[in-house]
């Protein structure tokens, strides 16, 4: 029989007394077609089962051929495993962690003293630290073979393995080595030592975790730390800031000793003072007050070595260290008070009381000196947008239009395309093979995208008489330009497509006119004047305007110098051709159309509970969502209407598509992203398209209606820092503008605060970045802490991280605490975290400087 028949019949007939005399007859050719007859099979269409395990094990010729077919099988033959190494191992058995872990830590001990292998030693480490998991008992494991207790014990602190595990018979390393170390089994200064060997192994943050709890567990002696204070230190260079506060608990029990050495210990912990941890301040400041106590060289270093800790804008961690300088410092030292100094943007009101006699008159005031009239960088400044001059020009862009997407750059395409049409030949079309690829490439997207590729491919199958293989290719891919229309397709890709539709049949009747739509300035702006002009174009030549390409360029005119415009548009246009520019002229003509929530971006907001799901569990989780209603619309509705009532399905770049659509409406496109994506704090998403949504809409410099605050309150919440740093900039840029509504912003983000969407600590951490850099910030600020306040109607968590920015803010602006806030206050005077700060809030006089 041949060798693959005859596996086979020992396999699908489990003869499992004849597969160890079959694999052991094998000659060396016939393990590697055994091995060819494995791959073929096993996990298609043979499972695993003792059979086909143990033909792997014995025919598999390395280590990884071993693991690529025997992966997750774990109910080894050891019985079967035993008579088969009697007369055959693999050479790479011993470094074969995959398959010896299966295998008791103890049998593998015994086929390594009968000489069928010998272990690496991290294949050691490892089954060792497993150990604990099996039914032996802990003497048993430990002191069956010498080799364990005098050599495989050592190596688990040289490589990285399971000993952090806690098993269930209730047993673990740690409780083990203390016995082991009780009993006098082990070195204990050696174990000491070892563990610090095993965190500058510096690997997993669990793996070096659970050896310093380790050496707290074993409680060293204040000698033995100080005989190891090196390793303690090296720590503090570690890039796991999680095992800073141990190791300074530790070293906090020796800081007295004389044997202590202060001076190491400043250089390794240089640069803690600077960290934002809590913790590890906390920690590292009982540390060098203690040794400022002690030690009277060592104040002046130390006063100075805290300094960067004011550079945190906790409240409590600046007094504590504020408290060490004022008790320990020199007043008279001037280097102290030079470095102070430079902290003086960054230091509270309290800190700045407790170092006064730190600061003189002139650093007093130079720490109050705000700069009154410093200009903010312009977010966005307007720029002429240059339409496409020549036929060879609109060769050369063609292509980027489709392969970039950028959102502005297909009206300019359009525009070259209706103005160029006629000149575009059999030759053009050619040199427009390239931009055809570039559209056919689109293929697969979705939105505005693949319609601008359809109405492309449809533009070139009109023209192109004799077809191309592109062309052709892109028939196949592409539907026609009049079905591109789905039943789920959004309104708004409805609008652009009959706008697309329109803008096609104009070309087929062979017009060369301008697009009425296409921006003359950035982001999106129509000057009136020059969309006059265009119209005389279409009034000279009896043309009537495509509808949504007309609505669009109304949409975009920028309100700026109608009264004068007016008078040119009446002199260049007759009354019909006049009466399309009404929406331009008539400030009441949409007021008289519309709900004055769409066009002011006033909808509803609605607190209710949303539930996610999280690996098939359900959470309840609390969101705010805009109430906006979406109405069917007939076919021929306008634009606006089509934009009013499009709000699901819109993403990426069709969304800043949509917001320059009509950027003076654009509250239900805002209302659209709050609902999708930052109705709540645990469901967020899309942050990047959110982020570039309120990048587009600050280009455009308009303000702020209700929709858009929403949209601003959640953004600065977001866990994304990108997000979230761009809506404290938007925040910035526009605090102090007049036609920005500081107290609605403040009102969005008290609901969420109250309504426990968002965590305190964000906005705490938000603010403080900015409080301070000059004094027109620093009163909108305190204007929104005053807003936010007010709308909090009971105790948050985190509440007083609120009342001390707001602290901050009334002695930066010499200011006393809001009526309407104090009233807040008294509701809240018993609350035992908020005691002390309410107190001060309340009794704390102001001077005025």
């Amino acid at each position: 029989m041949l060798i693959g028949d005859e596996l086979k019949t020992i396999y699908l007939n489990f003869r499992i007394k004849e597969i160890i005399p079959f694999l052991i007859k094998l000659t060396p050719k016939e393990k590697k077609e055994t091995a060819v007859i494995l791959k073929k099979f096993l996990n298609k269409d043979w499972g695993h089962n003792h059979v086909s395990m143990l033909a792997t094990l014995a025919c598999s010729s390395t280590q990884e051929e071993y693991e690529k077919l025997a992966s997750a099988y774990y109910a080894l033959p050891v019985d079967l495993i035993d008579e088969l190494f009697e007369s055959y191992v693999p050479e790479w058995v011993g470094n074969c962690y995959p398959f010896l872990r299966n295998i008791d830590y103890l049998k593998v001990l015994e086929w390594q003293e009968k000489g069928y292998l010998q272990l690496t030693d991290e294949v050691c480490a490892n089954l060792l630290s497993e150990s604990l998991a099996s039914n032996h008992t802990s003497e048993e494991i430990l002191f069956t073979y010498p080799i364990t207790i005098n050599s495989h014990i050592w190596l688990l602190f040289q490589y990285e393995t399971s000993i952090n595990c806690h098993y269930q018979n209730g047993r673990n390393w740690k409780v083990l080595l203390r016995e082991l170390l009780s009993d006098n089994k082990l070195d204990r200064s050696k174990v000491l030592q070892r563990c610090w060997d095993a965190i500058n192994l510096n690997v997993s943050k669990d793996h070096n975790s659970w050896f310093l709890e380790l050496f707290s567990h074993l409680e060293p002696s204040d000698k033995e730390i100080l005989a190891l204070k090196d390793n303690l230190f090296s720590v503090l260079h570690s890039s796991q800031q999680s095992l800073f506060v141990p190791v300074l608990k530790i070293i906090n029990q020796v800081t007295t000793e004389d044997e202590f050495k202060t001076e190491e210990f400043l250089k390794a912990a240089l640069v803690l003072p600077a960290l934002q941890g809590k913790n590890i301040l906390n920690t590292l400041l009982q540390i060098l007050e203690k040794i400022a106590k002690k030690d009277k060289r060592y104040r002046e270093e130390i006063c100075l070595f805290l300094l960067p800790v004011f550079m945190n804008k906790d409240a409590a961690i600046q007094i504590k260290a504020a408290k060490i300088i004022a008790k320990y410092g020199d007043p008279d030292s001037e280097n102290i008070k030079n470095e102070i100094l430079s902290y003086g943007e960054s230091l509270l009101s309290d800190t700045k009381v407790l170092l006064e006699k730190f600061l003189s008159i002139k650093e007093n005031n130079e720490f109050h000196t705000l700069v009154e009239n410093e200009e903010l960088a312009v977010w966005h400044i307007s720029q002429t947008v240059s339409p496409i001059q020549s036929a060879s020009d609109f060769i050369f862009f063609a292509p980027q239009v489709f392969s970039n997407n950028n959102p502005g750059d297909f009206d300019l395409f359009l525009d070259a395309l209706m103005r160029f049409n006629t000149e575009i030949n059999e030759e053009e079309l050619n040199q427009l093979e390239p931009a055809f690829k570039a559209a056919l490439k689109v293929k697969g997207s979705v939105g505005m995208h693949h319609l601008h590729a359809t109405f492309f491919i449809q533009y070139g199958l009109l023209k192109h008489k004799n077809g191309s293989p592109i062309l052709n290719e892109a028939r196949k891919e592409f539907p026609e330009l009049e079905n591109w229309v789905g039943k789920r397709t959004p309104l708004i890709f409805k609008a652009y497509h009959q706008f697309l539709s329109g803008i096609f049949e104009l070309l087929k009747q062979g017009k060369n006119i301008p697009l009425l739509s296409v921006p003359d300035h950035t982001p999106c702006w129509i000057d009136i004047r020059k969309l006059v002009d265009k119209i005389k174009i279409y009034q000279d030549l009896k043309i009537i305007p495509v509808p949504f390409d007309l609505q669009r360029a109304i949409l975009r005119v920028k309100k700026e110098h109608f009264a004068e415009s007016k008078k040119y548009a009446q002199i260049q246009l007759g009354k019909e051709y006049f009466k399309y520019l009404e929406p331009v002229f008539d400030p009441e003509y949409f007021k008289a159309r519309y709900e004055s929530a769409y066009l002011e971006g006033s909808f509803n907001r609605k607190l209710g509970i949303r539930k996610i799901y999280k690996a098939y569990v359900a959470e309840e989780v609390p969101e705010i969502t805009v109430t906006i209603e979406n109405k069917e619309i007939p076919a021929e509705a306008p634009l606006l209407d089509h934009l009013f009532n499009s709000y699901h399905g819109v993403y990426d770049h069709d969304l800043i598509r949509i917001l320059y659509t009509a950027p003076y409406f654009s509250a239900s496109v805002f209302a659209k992203k709050c609902n999708e994506t930052l109705s709540n704090a645990v469901y967020q998403y899309d942050s990047k398209t959110n982020t570039e949504l309120l990048d587009a809409w600050m280009k455009l410099d308009l303000p702020f209606q209700s929709m858009h605050y929403l949209f601003l309150s959640a953004a600065m919440f977001s866990k994304d820092k990108t997000f979230s740093g761009t809506a404290f900039e938007a925040i910035i840029h526009k605090i102090a503008s007049d036609d920005f509504d500081i107290g609605t912003l403040g009102i969005m983000i008290g609901e969420k605060i109250n309504f426990g969407l968002v965590p305190v600590k964000r906005l705490r951490d938000g603010i403080d970045r900015f409080i301070g850099l000059n004094s027109s910030l620093n009163r909108a600020f305190e204007k929104l802490l005053i807003s936010i306040l007010k709308t909090i109607d009971h105790p948050v968590f985190n509440l007083k991280k609120i009342l001390e920015i707001y602290d901050e803010l009334l002695h930066l602006n010499q200011s006393k605490t809001d009526a309407d806030v104090a009233m807040r206050l008294k509701e809240w005077e018993n609350e035992n975290n908020l005691k002390k700060m309410i107190i001060k809030l309340k009794t704390n006089e102001r001077k005025i400087v």
